[in-house]
């Protein structure tokens, strides 16, 4: 698949306002290059926190791999990490829990999507992996969080680099 070439002035579109590209990183840059595309969106519409979804999902799908190879947390099913799903057990609007490691796992497609989640199952899973007092807390938290644009980058630069170490290691 060809993948799409990136005039450099949209780069201004993308963070919305010139100041917010002038002291950018330029390894966040060559980051934003890379996933912009897999974010499914039309450029100008890009975020700091949609770029910052599309690499944490590819950093938890790693991280929960063995030898690039996930297993769905709710069915057991094995696949490559590319082709298995970032489940949120806390919805995603929750920004306490957005990028919270606790919070997301691998699932694949026909739970995450054809079996509505296999909210039931999910359920257990983190009842076994994190105990009932813990997945109830996280249930019950109404806490809210608003991340700095800042926060995001930093996050964003710290993952991708996990992820070209992981990556690394996997084609060993």
């Amino acid at each position: 698949m060809k993948q799409k070439q990136i005039n450099p002035q949209s780069f201004k579109k993308l963070w919305k306002t010139k100041k917010a590209t002038e002291n950018i990183e330029p390894i966040l840059l060559d980051i934003v290059k890379e996933y912009w595309v897999k974010v499914h969106k039309p450029q100008w519409s890009v975020t700091r926190k949609d770029l910052a979804d599309r690499v944490f999902s590819e950093y938890i799908r790693l991280s929960e791999s063995k030898n690039g190879i996930c297993k769905c947390v709710t069915c057991w099913a094995e696949m490559s990490w590319e082709q298995i799903q970032n489940w949120h057990f806390i919805s995603r609007s929750n920004m306490k829990y957005r990028f919270a490691e606790i919070n997301c796992h691998p699932q694949c497609q026909q739970c995450n999507v054809f079996l509505n989640w296999n909210y039931l199952k999910y359920t257990m899973y983190m009842i076994n992996e994190y105990w009932l007092e813990k997945t109830q807390e996280m249930i019950n938290d109404k806490t809210t969080k608003e991340y700095k644009q800042y926060e995001y980058e930093e996050m964003i630069i710290k993952w991708y680099w996990e992820i070209v170490d992981m990556k690394r290691k996997i084609k060993r």
